[in-house]
């Protein structure tokens, strides 16, 4: 390795650059995978630099995540606090301060797991300079964890949410929604948003947003109240990608459509159905991290094959026991319509 190409690598942005750009440093140079493991810095910037691409790439697809608070433990499990158990009051002149105090909910318990993948790399791969096949693989080492912690997410979410409705169960009420001959079909209905939307303000909460499946945004398009000029729901914002899934929510709210919402596939003449949520995105739950994304390497000489594995460890928890989401369980995929009541009177003259 010359000693110019090892001065570029000596950088966070010289590894960057040969790892985007496939071995190009720059216009002169060009530096292989054996060449850059070379470098005596090698151990200390490359873990940093598949960090990076392993978050740039988990970035775009995770939705629910992002709204978690971050605490971080050193601990393998932690009681959480009920977050709405302080309050605050009026204080006259001289009086004392109430004194409040989180009240752990030992209910709500975290424990902290390890989560990880492994991705492999041939000595060809490495040989031929394959940078840009080591970069898919880290990436999507990258979206495969972020992936999985969307998936954790949601299924902290379904244990912990306040169930409004069930479809499925008869300890709880049916969704509203009607066919086009006014029968209840187990649709989604502008009655059950505001009753679910309610349950959501009976303990202090605002609805925010909605998380359904990818599948089921036709609620939102097949639902005629919600999208017809002048009803209560109607939001007319459609010009712009970003705000075709968002225009279809009643009061504003937003919607986050994820795979990884529980989904039951259509069986026969029975519909799909899935779970819908609403939830206060202010308030929701937490992600207690004991260790970031880190990688390891090392290399297997008997099968000249390098690995490269990526871990964390972190669990998800919902602040109050699931008080920021209501829940409609076991919704159905299917038009739903507005169902208009007329009354007629006969009177004697």
């Amino acid at each position: 390795m010359s000693t110019t190409v090892q001065e570029l690598l000596q950088k966070q942005d010289g590894w960057e650059a040969a790892f985007n750009e496939d071995g190009v440093l720059d216009e002169n140079n060009r530096v292989t995978i054996k060449e850059a493991f070379g470098t005596p810095d090698a151990p200390w910037l490359f873990p940093k630099i598949i960090s990076k691409a392993l978050k740039e790439a988990a970035e775009p697809v995770q939705l629910v995540v992002p709204l978690l608070s971050v605490v971080r433990t050193k601990a393998r499990s932690m009681g959480f606090p009920a977050i709405n158990a302080i309050q605050a009051a009026e204080i006259a002149e001289a009086q004392e301060y109430p004194e409040q105090q989180l009240v752990v909910a030992e209910q709500v318990e975290g424990k902290v797991t390890k989560k990880g993948v492994k991705v492999v790399f041939t000595e060809e791969v490495i040989a031929d300079s394959q940078w840009d096949i080591m970069a898919l693989h880290v990436r999507a080492a990258g979206r495969a964890m972020a992936r999985y912690k969307e998936k954790v997410a949601l299924s902290r979410f379904k244990d912990a949410a306040t169930i409004v409705f069930d479809n499925d169960d008869a300890g709880y009420p049916d969704t509203t929604g009607r066919n086009i001959n006014g029968a209840l079909n187990l649709t989604f209905s502008w009655d059950d948003v505001l009753d679910m939307a309610a349950v959501l303000q009976a303990e202090n909460h605002n609805a925010t947003d909605f998380i359904a499946h990818t599948l089921m945004w036709p609620i939102w398009m097949k639902n005629t109240p919600w999208h017809i000029p002048g009803t209560p729901g109607w939001n007319k914002s459609l010009g712009s990608k970003e705000s075709v899934v968002n225009g279809t929510a009643p009061f504003g709210l937003n919607v986050l459509l994820s795979p990884f919402v529980n989904f039951t596939a259509k069986s026969g003449n029975t519909p799909a159905k899935s779970d819908v949520f609403l939830i206060d995105r202010t308030d929701i739950g937490a992600i207690l991290v004991r260790d970031d994304l880190s990688t390891d390497e090392w290399m297997d000489q008997t099968r000249d094959i390098r690995s490269l594995k990526m871990k964390e460890r972190y669990d998800i928890v919902c602040y109050g026991d699931g008080e920021g989401i209501a829940v409609a369980k076991n919704v159905r995929l299917a038009p739903s319509y507005d169902v208009q009541v007329t009354r007629s009177i006969t009177t004697d003259i």
